[in-house]
């Protein structure tokens, strides 16, 4: 009957400026922790508050009923899931370089031929090695047919500085695709501080890397890659979550002060990156694996071709199926 309740300030909304710090979005994290921890310990009651008032308001007024609540002022709002409708516009792109991390991986080679395919002339490929390391999904014959207009850049984007120097390469920026990341499984129970340390070394501290590269650039819209596992948790997945559910609360930071940017959480993608290594085994390569969600290759393409018109963004969005028979069926916890 243990009763654990988180507390995080300005993490959840884009609000004022007044309200919170930019490096309260650091915190954001924990809310993806959170949502492990009540799947992993459902018998501890495990609730999230993020408050912009007085805790100890908030710590009284709480319903226990809601898992996730932000207190903003005197008014309580609770999280919730809605289907975004998107109005059609033309892709419009201006000149200039996109930046694209992770660049070697399945989704950031795809992102780079749909950049490139839309008439963009540079993209650099940032990676850490600086080389194609996985076999079997034709990446170097996709980077070979961008080599006219891709650079691969090897670049470590946990560290700032390998970030500031990819930043000056790219002048004029117009964008960046942060799809840095690597993954990690393992029980709460056994969770050690390295490994969460490992985690969040490419995708949060390179996120922040990279704003604090590019804050001061004109334009250049940010695009982090995130995932379904930082809004729906996954039992074994307490570190993934968390570095994915900073993306999420980082982009609401910066929408905040007017910097265009949207996190995707996407599910696992068949036939690139760690979908693919997921699915290797299965016989249908498209069945669902229990509590996981999953698109095809060319979903994930048309799903991020709408993400790249700035006009079109939405600080936090989940890549799925409309269907809310499909939504359920990929959760581990469906209450």
């Amino acid at each position: 009957d243990t009763r654990v309740m988180l507390l995080t300030r300005g993490t959840q909304t884009a609000a004022s400026l007044a309200s919170h710090s930019l490096s309260d979005a650091a915190h954001g994290s924990v809310w993806g922790l959170a949502r492990v921890v009540r799947l992993e310990h459902a018998a501890s009651s495990t609730q999230s508050l993020d408050v912009t008032c007085s805790a100890a308001t908030a710590l009284q007024a709480s319903p226990f009923t809601e898992a996730e609540l932000v207190w903003s002022t005197h008014t309580c709002l609770a999280s919730r899931l809605r289907v975004c409708i998107t109005v059609p516009t033309p892709l419009t792109f201006v000149s200039g370089c996109y930046t694209v991390t992770g660049g070697l991986g399945g989704l950031g080679l795809r992102a780079a031929t749909l950049l490139v395919a839309h008439g963009i002339m540079r993209v650099l490929l940032a990676s850490r090695s600086g080389s194609v390391v996985r076999d079997g999904q034709g990446l170097a014959a996709q980077l070979q047919a961008l080599s006219a207009c891709a650079d691969v850049v090897a670049c470590d984007s946990a560290e700032p500085s390998d970030t500031v120097a990819l930043v000056g390469q790219g002048h004029p920026l117009s964008g960046v695709l942060h799809a840095a990341g690597v993954g990690d499984k393992g029980l709460l129970a056994r969770l050690e501080a390295h490994r969460v340390h490992w985690m969040f070394g490419p995708k949060s501290y390179g996120a922040w890397h990279l704003h604090a590269a590019t804050v001061f650039v004109p334009g250049g819209s940010h695009i982090l890659f995130s995932s379904v596992g930082s809004a729906l948790g996954n039992v074994g997945q307490a570190s993934y979550a968390a570095a994915n559910a900073f993306l999420d609360s980082h982009a609401l930071s910066r929408c905040s002060r007017g910097l265009s940017t949207c996190s995707v959480q996407w599910p696992l993608v068949t036939g690139a990156g760690m979908g693919a290594a997921a699915f290797a085994k299965t016989i249908d390569r498209e069945a669902s694996i229990a509590g996981m969600a999953s698109i095809s290759l060319e979903q994930y393409s048309n799903c991020l071709d709408k993400q790249l018109t700035p006009y079109n963004m939405v600080a936090v969005r989940m890549a799925h199926r409309f269907s809310v028979h499909e939504v359920l069926k990929d959760l581990s916890d469906v209450s």
